[in-house]
């Protein structure tokens, strides 16, 4: 317990920064929304008709005149984004920054076990990818309250647990990843959010990159296309988190073999 109170003190400002930056412009967004209301659909459906800019995005699945569609498309969008970085920063730095930061040797000298460590570690990681997620959750329903819109509460609490589920993926994966670092590197946890996000991407505009999808925890986080099926697509939360569960374990299984440097 004193670890993880300990790991939750050393990475509450990283946690703050970006739940209040994601957070916010999710609020942010949410307000422009009566700008759009009284959009006729003739201009959503436009949208929808821009070719591969549309299908990137989703737009050709999601409508942009209703508060849950803007919401999904603008609101998803960032919170994919602030969350999958915060996650796979989060990540890829539990474990490394002790090595980097040269405090390995005391740090499980006087904890014992290693594996007690390593546990505390990854508590503390989905405890702040969770608490990230519901500070989200409530700016956006925030967001509803103050444009006098009706909460879709399915729609959203479906679109938000498929984020929290894309983050959870994110960090497991990352967590085994940092295992086989040196020292934190931010540079790594940012490229494999942005690359995941661009695998996405790619599927959405390419039906031959159809079988991606269990590689890109963005596929099933996709809010035009959960918002659209009104389900979370399991067969991609299964393949992709079957991937981030091994990397996870591989990652623990080396660090618990190797070397750590003083």
């Amino acid at each position: 317990m004193c670890m993880i109170q300990h790991e939750l003190k050393r990475n509450y400002k990283s946690f703050l920064i970006w739940a209040l930056v994601t957070g916010g412009c999710i609020l942010v967004f949410m307000l422009i929304y009566p700008e759009f209301g009284d959009m006729p659909e003739s201009i959503s459906s436009m949208y929808a008709q821009m070719g591969a800019f549309s299908d990137a995005f989703g737009l050709d699945r999601i409508g942009i005149e209703t508060a849950v569609g803007f919401y999904g498309v603008e609101g998803g969008t960032m919170l994919a984004l602030g969350g999958s970085m915060f996650a796979a920063m989060l990540g890829c730095g539990m474990l490394a920054k002790e090595e980097g930061g040269h405090t390995a040797e005391f740090l499980y000298g006087a904890a014992g076990h290693r594996s007690r460590v390593i546990g505390a570690k990854l508590a503390v990681v989905f405890i702040l990818i969770t608490l990230f997620s519901l500070f989200c959750l409530g700016c956006g329903l925030l967001s509803f309250v103050c444009i006098g819109e009706t909460v879709e509460w399915g729609k959203i609490l479906l679109l938000h647990g498929a984020q929290w589920l894309m983050c959870m993926e994110i960090g497991a994966a990352c967590f085994g990843i940092s295992g086989f670092l040196r020292k934190n590197n931010v540079g790594v946890g940012i490229g494999i959010a942005i690359i995941l996000y661009f695998v996405n991407i790619f599927i959405n505009i390419s039906d031959k990159l159809d079988i991606l999808k269990y590689v890109t925890p963005f596929y099933y986080g996709d809010a035009s296309r959960v918002l659209t099926d009104n389900a979370i697509s399991a067969g991609a939360v299964a393949g992709g988190w079957s991937i981030g569960l091994i990397l996870c374990c591989v990652g623990i299984f080396h660090y618990m073999r190797k070397d750590l440097a003083a």
